[in-house]
């Protein structure tokens, strides 16, 4: 997320928030700043952009909106120091997997705005799915702030919380789904006679170009289905044999096994 935030340049004309970060070990930071360092298209010190906060107290007291990233198993007293620190003006977002909004306002205390983000790893690049929800009396002018900040990451969608596990199917685990496909793909090319690079090239490119021609949204009912009618019109023996094999059947009980995951994980 922080590279994401840092690569996104500008927002709306001018520059995008400033990223503070602050962690128990010293060394994290280290670590974070040398990748940065060493990350093609991302600086660490352009006006100041990426700070680090000498202590929580810090962080709180210099920012406006705090994410919380961490293991959850070490969320609770941190989410106490937060509630101490915080004040209502504040919004604290967490983006650790199955603390429920309920648990974290339990851990937080009254104060400050409450959301939760799931994210994928795409944000890096401004490339991610972020979903978010928020605590019921939280006001749609904090929603469409935090959406704003979360705009140069990638699509956000706000979501019910019941859904998450689902986002996390999708939005975590497709990226692998796909990565499938494609490699398959590219073997049956090789099979047929191309080289490996040639088959590589090729079929990321059709990828690309067909993720690229997909609309995001569905504003009319005939654009549910994207390309895969015209399969059935262009080629009704290929449409037949993915049919045959149950290749659709299979993505969505993918899609349901990773849900299963993300619910187990949860209950851990």
């Amino acid at each position: 997320m922080v590279k994401g935030w840092l690569r996104a340049g500008t927002v709306d004309g001018g520059l995008s928030p400033s990223v503070m970060v602050w962690d128990r070990l010293d060394a994290a930071i280290e670590r974070l700043f040398e990748e940065l360092r060493s990350s093609a298209g991302v600086s660490t010190s352009p006006h100041g952009r990426l700070l680090a906060a000498g202590s929580l107290e810090d962080l709180v007291g210099m920012t406006d909106v705090v994410v919380v990233v961490v293991k959850p198993k070490d969320s609770r007293e941190l989410l106490r120091d937060l509630g101490r620190l915080a004040c209502e003006e504040q919004a604290v977002v967490s983006a650790m997997a199955g603390l429920t909004l309920e648990w974290l306002r339990q851990s937080l205390g009254p104060g400050p705005a409450l959301f939760r983000i799931m994210p994928n790893l795409a944000v890096e690049v401004g490339a991610g799915a972020v979903a978010i929800a928020a605590e019921p009396n939280v006001s749609s002018d904090s929603v469409e702030a935090m959406l704003a900040l979360l705009q140069p990451l990638g699509s956000v969608e706000v979501v019910s919380e019941e859904l998450f596990d689902v986002v996390t199917a999708v939005a975590g685990s497709s990226p692998a789904f796909f990565a499938v496909a494609i490699e398959a793909l590219e073997d049956g090319a090789v099979a047929a006679g191309l080289s490996r690079a040639a088959a590589r090239s090729v079929v990321r490119q059709a990828a690309l170009s067909a993720v690229t021609r997909m609309p995001t949204r569905l504003d009319a009912p005939g654009e549910s289905r994207l390309d895969s009618d015209r399969v059935v019109e262009r080629d009704p023996p290929v449409a037949g044999l993915l049919e045959e094999r149950k290749v659709r059947l299979a993505f969505r009980q993918a899609v349901e096994a990773a849900m299963e995951h993300s619910r187990q994980m949860r209950k851990g």
